[in-house]
């Protein structure tokens, strides 16, 4: 009975975890259409009536200039003063979120960008056998901090302390690890194929 509530509860959390980036970037849409609306709405009163796939051109130019206020704001997040200042607000404030730095990196990996922090993926032995995991951290020469996330939902798992002598090293990218773990392992025979 206590095993069944703890999988119901990991999942539960785990649904909460995956969700919450994604609730908070509609309600950040979602307020952020309302301002735009309200500059376009006196923009709109002069340009004619007109629907362009159903969509009133008064929307359509909210919707246009949410898009080039994220080009805008993606180009300038590329220059040295935006990375530094994002790097002061991540080590200053976000890093004491928790599981926000991983979090972080695996939106990065499900949106299909690169990042220089993709942490390294390794196999590692579990009552059930090896298992994905990532190294977080060397504790010392022979001790690793290690997450083993749960399959399907990676953003649940477990902080584990393993022996250097336990570790597997495999050949493969975070992303590609993370895409296997997603579809309960489907796809593991080419990706480990000569690594075990």
């Amino acid at each position: 009975m206590k095993s069944i509530f703890k999988i119901i509860k990991a999942t539960f959390l785990g649904g909460i975890l995956f969700l919450a980036p994604l609730v908070v970037l509609l309600v950040i849409l979602e307020k952020g259409y309302g301002i735009i609306q309200k500059i376009t709405l006196p923009l709109a009163e002069h340009l004619p009536r007109i629907h362009v796939l159903g969509i009133a051109l008064q929307e359509l130019a909210g919707i246009i200039i949410i898009i080039l206020i994220c080009f805008v704001a993606g180009l300038l997040a590329k220059t040295a003063k935006a990375k530094n200042l994002i790097q002061k607000l991540e080590d200053g404030i976000l890093s004491f979120v928790p599981g926000y730095s991983f979090m972080k990196n695996m939106n990065e990996n499900i949106m299909g960008l690169e990042s220089k922090d993709d942490l390294k993926v390794i196999l590692v032995p579990t009552d059930a056998g090896l298992q994905f995991a990532f190294l977080i951290e060397e504790i010392n020469e022979n001790k690793f901090a290690v997450f083993i996330p749960d399959a399907p939902n990676p953003w649940s798992g477990s902080v584990v302390f393993v022996e250097k002598k336990d570790i597997t090293d495999v050949d493969i990218s975070q992303k590609q690890a993370l895409a296997c773990i997603r579809k309960l392992g489907f796809g593991s025979k080419v990706l480990l194929k000569n690594k075990l």
